[in-house]
């Protein structure tokens, strides 16, 4: 049995309770179930009970999509008890939530999608970059084949920031002719 600081049930619900207090927004089990582990002491089949029991008592709900949320009541009960997790685990807690925090704030703010064009002349891709304010640019290209529309999406997808200003340069660049 691995060693770890975090040993007993409520321990266990009490670091479920610290992690679903720093997450942004819903989380899904399997994320949820990877930010706990996080002590050597945390096995799948624990987390998996002590988030049933949290669910059980109203401090964890699940939304439409089962992803799960903090309630009120978790919120006040974590806070009371967050102290007596140990800080090793707390500090690791804090920089992995932080990590799936980036992760998914990305994730809303760049985002494409592929359809096959009604016609059947190739694929739309759509490619959509917000930032904390709103939207910042949304583009759509054609793309003869499937092949290509999959590049076009995974190349915006890995330097949105870069297609941005190659637009934004050209767009605002003083024609020397």
């Amino acid at each position: 049995m691995p060693v770890g600081f975090i040993k007993t049930p409520l321990e266990i619900m009490e670091l479920i309770l610290y992690i679903l207090a720093r997450v942004d927004g819903p989380i899904d089990m399997g994320n949820l179930a990877d930010l706990s582990m996080c002590d050597q002491g945390v096995d799948y089949f624990q987390f998996s009970d002590a988030l049933g029991k949290l669910e059980t008592t109203g401090h964890v709900v699940q939304n439409e999509k089962g992803e799960y949320l903090i309630t009120e009541k978790g919120r006040v009960n974590g806070k009371t008890t967050e102290e007596e997790l140990p800080y090793s685990v707390r500090v690791r807690c804090d920089r992995n939530t932080a990590a799936h925090n980036r992760k998914v704030q990305r994730e809303r703010q760049v985002r494409s999608s592929i359809k096959a064009r009604e016609d059947g002349s190739g694929y739309t891709v759509q490619m959509i970059l917000d930032d904390e304010s709103g939207n910042v640019m949304t583009l759509e290209l054609i793309a003869p084949d499937q092949v290509q529309a999959d590049l076009i999406s995974q190349h915006f997808q890995a330097q949105p920031g870069r297609l941005f200003n190659v637009i934004l340069d050209e767009l605002l660049r003083e024609d020397q002719e």
